[in-house]
């Protein structure tokens, strides 16, 4: 019976090392989130690819369209905006009768947000960090576009706002 309590407490020391040296090893190695304005310039960047001229907010903020978009007579409104999707109805006050909106989540365009993904996203990026690794919830765009643009055609799933 004794070596039954001994090897139990060694196995339970064993586990309680592993996981501290563990949490202290991840710690060290943490990266920082991306920044608001990295994002945008991202965001910038694509659109410039794209053949667009753009102009930026000063500052990003949610629910408040922080890249302007425009070639020719297409026009993009560009907002980041967040997990839960509060900011609908905000979103669609920059939205005229000629404009579509839509989402971008992770590459792929919708015509609604998927807020169960986006907060999934959100929940497992949490989880992720509090084990200790490097894991940032993938942003949400909202954007409003003028239909003949097809701006929802353009290559969003070649987009990656988290690579810098």
């Amino acid at each position: 019976m004794k070596s039954s309590r001994a090897l139990k407490f060694l196995i339970l020391l064993v586990f309680l090392s592993l996981t501290l040296g563990w949490k202290v090893i991840a710690r060290a190695t943490r990266e920082e989130p991306p920044t608001d304005r990295s994002i945008q310039v991202r965001v910038a960047e694509f659109l410039v690819r794209q053949h667009f001229s753009i102009s930026m907010l000063e500052h990003a903020e949610e629910g408040k369209p922080t890249v302007t978009a425009n070639s020719g007579s297409c026009r993009i409104l560009v907002m980041k905006s967040p997990a839960l999707g509060w900011d609908r109805d905000l979103v669609r006050r920059y939205a005229t009768a000629e404009d579509q909106v839509f989402v971008v989540f992770r590459g792929r365009v919708y015509s609604d947000q998927p807020t169960f993904r986006t907060v999934l996203d959100t929940l497992w990026s949490r989880f992720l960090r509090e084990l200790g690794f490097s894991a940032w919830p993938s942003p949400v765009f909202a954007v409003v576009a003028r239909r003949g643009c097809e701006a929802d055609r353009l290559p969003w799933d070649k987009f990656d706002p988290s690579r810098s």
